[in-house]
């Protein structure tokens, strides 16, 4: 990690591998530790902005960006533990006191955009002159999943235990967890979903496992029905004492 700054602190963890570059003064970045081998290029120009990452499953050539030829001041990265990403994705806090919070245990998929401002462009309203660029942050509740090439926009809240569908765009406020939400813009498409990241995550004697292992065995059941089927046909024509059936 490059240093062009005074007074900027860095800290990361075991299995975390940093590099990009800071350019300003009083910036804090403190990364923990991740269970497999992880990578962040991180570009801040500004200063006096934060970047907390608690310890993580596992980060995929991250892009984390603060400020664009314009600096960032005061701006805020905050990431829960068991944080998992996949490949190509980018977040973006190009605006002063930009905020994106993200949960615990939430698992994002490649190629995803979280934009949180859009500086150096100027948005207004043509008719009352106010300056319309103005966000809350970006918020992302826990044991949310993000599918592949998702962007997140300014404004976006996304509750816990979400879904967010491959190539949504999200650009306002949602409230209900446990809802899948697709499209473009995205809109609640299914409610009352519960997702695990995989079957060793299902917990014993749980509804959901004791489904899931019911949906599998009548999987091998067919599976054994049709192998049966296939062997018969493959065997050729039944003879029977008149004749050929």
């Amino acid at each position: 990690m490059r240093n062009e700054g005074k007074n900027n602190s860095f800290a990361f963890g075991s299995n975390v591998t940093l590099s990009g570059s800071v350019k300003g003064d009083n910036n804090i970045v403190v990364i923990g530790n991740a269970r497999v081998q992880s990578t962040i290029n991180m570009q801040i120009y500004g200063d006096n902005n934060t970047v907390l990452i608690s310890a993580s499953y596992q980060i995929k050539a991250l892009n984390i960006v603060f400020g664009s030829h314009i600096k960032a001041n005061h701006a805020l990265l905050k990431v829960g533990k068991q944080f998992s990403i996949e490949p190509g994705c980018t977040f973006l806090l190009y605006n002063t006191e930009n905020k994106l919070f993200i949960g615990d245990d939430c698992l994002f998929s490649s190629g995803i955009t979280i934009r949180c401002g859009e500086a150096p462009h100027l948005i207004f309203d043509s008719e009352t002159g106010d300056y319309l660029d103005i966000s809350e942050g970006v918020s992302i509740g826990d044991h949310v999943w993000i599918g592949e090439r998702a962007y997140i926009n300014k404004r976006a809240v996304i509750p816990s235990k979400c879904i967010v569908a491959a190539c949504s765009v999200v650009t306002r406020k949602f409230e209900d967890e446990n809802c899948v939400l697709g499209g473009h813009p995205a809109r609640i498409v299914r409610k009352n979903v519960h997702w695990v990241r995989n079957r060793d995550f299902l917990e014993k004697d749980s509804i959901y496992k004791k489904k899931y292992d019911s949906y599998h065995e009548s999987l091998n059941r067919r599976g054994l029905a049709a192998s049966s089927d296939a062997s018969v046909a493959a065997s050729g024509p039944v003879m029977k004492e008149d004749g050929v059936e």
